[in-house]
C-alpha cells in the first residue's frame, strides 16, 4: 500500500513536470479543511467550475461537451466510499447507483499529503499525454480517468474527501473521490470520448463559455439499445408508460434533442 500511495504522487510529479504546465504547490496539513470537505457549497462550486474548465480544453476541440453541475446523491455515494478507505478499489455498481442515472462513473486520487482538489483533477485531466483520439491504442488502465472525466454526455459530478488514518491504513492517506453520471467511458466508443468539431456546433443557441453545451437530460438509458427499440417498436417502448422498459429508456422517451 505504501508503494500505491507513492506511486499515485510520482505520477503526478512527472505529469505536472510538463513545460507548459505549472507544478502545484504540495500542501501538507495547511489546507483548510473547509476547503476539501464537499459538503461546503463553496467546495461544490469550485470542483464544477475545475470540471468546466479541463473539459472546454480538451484537444481536439469538442462539438457536444456538456456543461457540468453537482449532484448529491453522487455526492453522497462518493463521499461513503471516501470513508470506506479502500485505496484504489473502485466501489461496485450497486453502490455508484442513481436513481435518475442508474450506475455512474467514478474516478479516485489518494496520497499521503493533502492537496487541493484542483491538483486531484489536474492529475485526472493530464492522463491526455497518454491518449489519441480516435485511435484503437488507448488503455482505460492508463487513460480511464481522463476519458471519464470529459466524457462527452456526462453532465453531473458528486465528490468526496477523506483522512484514512492509522486505525485502518498501515500509511495514511487522504482519499479523493468524484462520481460522475451519466456513466462514461462505453467501450464501443472508448477512444471518441467526444465528437470532434467546433465547439457546440452540435448545441446552437444552447451554449455555456463558448465551449459548453446546456441541452442536457434529468435521465439515462439504463437499456444499452433504447434507441433502436424505440425506433422499431414505438408503442411498445415509449408509448406505454406501464411499460417496464419506458422506465428503463427514460432518455431516449423523454430527451428528444438532448446531448446523451
Amino acid at each position: 500500500m505504501n508503494h500505491i500511495v507513492l506511486l499515485a504522487l510520482l505520477a503526478a510529479t512527472a505529469c505536472y513536470a510538463v513545460p507548459r504546465l505549472s507544478r502545484p504547490r504540495i500542501y501538507g496539513n495547511a489546507i483548510p479543511y473547509r476547503d476539501l470537505d464537499t459538503s461546503n457549497e463553496a467546495t461544490q462550486k469550485k470542483i464544477v467550475l475545475m470540471h468546466n474548465f479541463f473539459r472546454s480544453r480538451v484537444q481536439p476541440p469538442a462539438s457536444d461537451m456538456l456543461a457540468m453541475s453537482w449532484h448529491e446523491g453522487a455526492a453522497e455515494d462518493a463521499q461513503r466510499w471516501a470513508e470506506s478507505c479502500q485505496l484504489l478499489l473502485h466501489d461496485n455498481t450497486t453502490g455508484r447507483w442513481t436513481q435518475d442515472f442508474g450506475t455512474c462513473g467514478q474516478n479516485i486520487f489518494v496520497a499521503n499529503v493533502q492537496v487541493p482538489w484542483f491538483f486531484a483533477a489536474k492529475v485526472w485531466f493530464l492522463e491526455k499525454d497518454n491518449f489519441t483520439y480516435g485511435k484503437n491504442v488507448n488503455n482505460p488502465d492508463v487513460v480511464g480517468h481522463y476519458t471519464q472525466m470529459v466524457w462527452y454526455s456526462t453532465h453531473r459530478v458528486g465528490c468526496g474527501f477523506h483522512y484514512c488514518g492509522p486505525d485502518v491504513a498501515k500509511v495514511p492517506y487522504y482519499s479523493y473521490v468524484c462520481n460522475y453520471c451519466p456513466i462514461g467511458n462505453h467501450p464501443e466508443r472508448f477512444d471518441r470520448p467526444y465528437t470532434k468539431g467546433k465547439p457546440c456546433s452540435a448545441c446552437p443557441g444552447q451554449c455555456k463559455f463558448k465551449k459548453l453545451c446546456t441541452n442536457t437530460c434529468p435521465h439515462a438509458d439504463t437499456w444499452i439499445n433504447c434507441r433502436e427499440l424505440n425506433e422499431t417498436w414505438h408503442d411498445w417502448l415509449c408509448g406505454n408508460e406501464q411499460n417496464e422498459g419506458h422506465q428503463a429508456c427514460k432518455a431516449t422517451c423523454y430527451c428528444e434533442g438532448a446531448i446523451r
